[in-house]
């Protein structure tokens, strides 16, 4: 049997993912085998990674007799089942117990929050933060408070798990950044371009025709 979904997915002007994971809910249970996917409208972009996450996720619900709740996160791209890893209460306690003036980007329920040693900063709105901050002459630290706290507002706006220093999950509704597990994480853009220009202020001070200075070598 055959069940052609993008009659609903490409006529409906709305999100294809709660869409397709409904039509593939029925194909299960109706154990249809075939099923023909459009993906010509621009909404329906993702439409065909939204079939293949449904249909395991329907598959294993219906093999193990449960609801298709709990086996992937893939179609609930704007908004999460859990998408505070902390409280307001937890937050406080580990601001109180900072001791660097390096910031911590968290979200939870009651808005975002921004702390180091020196203060706590709670707000919804990313613009507000920034005459608190202290970055006005650190273009590298202000461009990179800035992305993160872009992210962090667009994650509490929608209900989403925010980590700092990663990029949000949008399920099958983009694809996501590979990353090798089995090597430590690169430096960011900011830390790299403070590495070079501290590299370029050494070698102004050293003088072009003087030998770089082994640091390991005097420790």
């Amino acid at each position: 049997m055959l069940m052609g979904t993008g009659n609903l997915t490409e006529l409906t002007e709305a999100d294809t993912s709660g869409i397709t994971a409904m039509l593939l809910g029925v194909c299960s249970e109706l154990s249809i085998g075939n099923v023909l996917v459009v993906q010509v409208s621009p909404h329906t972009r993702r439409t065909i990674e939204e079939h293949d996450a449904a249909r395991r996720i329907m598959f294993a619900a219906r093999r193990d007799h449960a609801l298709p709740k709990g086996y992937s996160g893939a179609l609930a791209s704007l908004h999460e089942r859990a998408p505070y890893a902390n409280t307001p209460e937890g937050v406080r306690t580990a601001a109180g117990e900072v001791r660097d003036p390096n910031y911590r980007i968290e979200v939870v329920e009651d808005g975002i929050h921004v702390y180091n040693r020196d203060r706590h900063l709670v707000h919804t709105d990313a613009f507000d933060f920034f005459p608190d901050l202290g970055v006005e002459t650190d273009g590298g630290h202000a461009f990179y408070l800035g992305a993160e706290l872009a992210r962090a507002e667009i994650a509490f706006a929608l209900g989403k798990r925010y980590a700092q220093d990663n990029p949000l999950d949008w399920g099958a509704a983009a694809d996501k950044r590979t990353e090798d597990t089995t090597r430590l994480q690169e430096a960011g853009h900011t830390l790299k371009g403070k590495q070079r220009k501290d590299a370029e202020l050494e070698e102004i001070v050293r003088g072009p025709d003087e030998a770089p200075v082994d640091r390991k070598a005097d420790d």
